[in-house]
């Protein structure tokens, strides 16, 4: 079955993330095979100039090259969307179905939309919607040896690493503006689980964990967003160890919100290790604890950093909007992966 096409711009698509999951009755094949076939259609697709331009080593600096800033803002490397035919974008969408969940292809297209939304209301010289998004592909595909998908755009850069059927999406760095937007009546809120999870947590802290959790400055920033391959951060926040069982519930499913995008197998294998590691991972906040408010938050466990910034534009408008990043310490592309 092939994937529900990503709309081409403007307010032309229903989709609905949150909080309904993707169901499917499909038994996929493991996702480095699929991801492998997704991609050599794709590629067949192509004539020679296509493949220079999509096609490069995968070096540290193409690596390196993604970003969340709109074009013109970013010189991106790849093919854009709209540089496209029809049956050439349709199997960009595939090899996306390939490496991440439905959930994951689901949240891939609510946050181009929101971007069609974003363009559809005016922007000046900022190049926005499901058209002005970039594919490339870093090292040689093949079922042995690393190779790297990237696939970005304005509020959106999947950096998926793949090995025989190891697969990482780190980092990854999903964004929203809007955060919620209605079309064709029905009203999406791109990483609405990520929002909604945090406050409930924070809304069941007593006065000393709130304390412990609380950062001691301010922070509107995700702080390992692009350009910041190698950078750690000191845990910060409260332990799972100093919350009650209900509490590590919420934690747990907040942290099940990030790994929804991944395959199924990598899911899971994330999934396990969070458990292990549940008393050492920390969970930090600054902001309000009131829904729609200004807020930032940072999940830090032995094998995962996520940061999530809940931010208030600078323009007119003032519309919120919201930036994460997900990244696995000593594992953001692949790099524990065999080579």
């Amino acid at each position: 079955m092939a994937p529900t096409p990503l709309p081409t711009g403007g307010a032309t698509a229903s989709v609905s993330f949150c909080p309904v999951a993707s169901a499917t009755t499909d038994v996929p094949a493991p996702a480095g095979e699929a991801a492998l076939a997704a991609t050599e259609s794709f590629l067949a697709t192509l004539d020679d100039g296509q493949r220079t331009a999509v096609l490069a080593e995968r070096t540290d600096e193409a690596l390196a090259r993604w970003s969340d800033q709109p074009d013109p803002l970013f010189d991106r490397a790849g093919l854009r969307m709209d540089a496209l035919t029809p049956a050439q974008r349709e199997a960009v969408l595939k090899i996306l179905a390939a490496v991440l969940s439905p959930d994951g292809y689901a949240q891939v297209n609510a946050i181009t939309t929101a971007d069609g939304v974003l363009a559809a209301g005016g922007v000046g010289d900022l190049d926005l919607g499901a058209d002005h998004y970039w594919i490339s592909i870093l090292g040689t595909p093949a079922a042995t040896g690393k190779w790297t998908v990237q696939y970005g755009g304005h509020n959106l850069a999947v950096n998926v690493t793949l090995s025989g059927n190891d697969l990482t999406i780190a980092p990854t760095f999903w964004g929203a503006q809007p955060v919620s937007y209605t079309t064709d009546g029905i009203t999406a809120e791109p990483l609405c689980g990520e929002v909604s999870k945090a406050f409930d947590l924070v809304g069941t802290f007593d006065d000393d964990q709130r304390a412990a959790a609380v950062l001691p400055a301010p922070v509107g920033e995700v702080v390992l967003g692009p350009g910041q391959d190698g950078k750690t951060l000191a845990p910060a926040g409260i332990e799972g160890a100093a919350l009650t069982d209900g509490q590590r519930e919420l934690l747990l499913a907040l942290v099940e919100e990030w790994l929804r995008p991944m395959p199924a197998e990598t899911a899971a294998a994330k999934f396990t290790a969070v458990l292990e590691n549940l008393d050492r991972t920390t969970f930090a906040w600054y902001g309000d604890t009131k829904p729609g408010q200004p807020v930032y938050y940072r999940v830090q466990g032995p094998t995962f950093t996520v940061e999530f910034a809940y931010q208030q534009s600078q323009d007119a408008e003032g519309l919120m909007h919201i930036h994460s990043v997900y990244r696995e310490p000593g594992n953001d592309y692949g790099a524990q992966f065999g080579s």
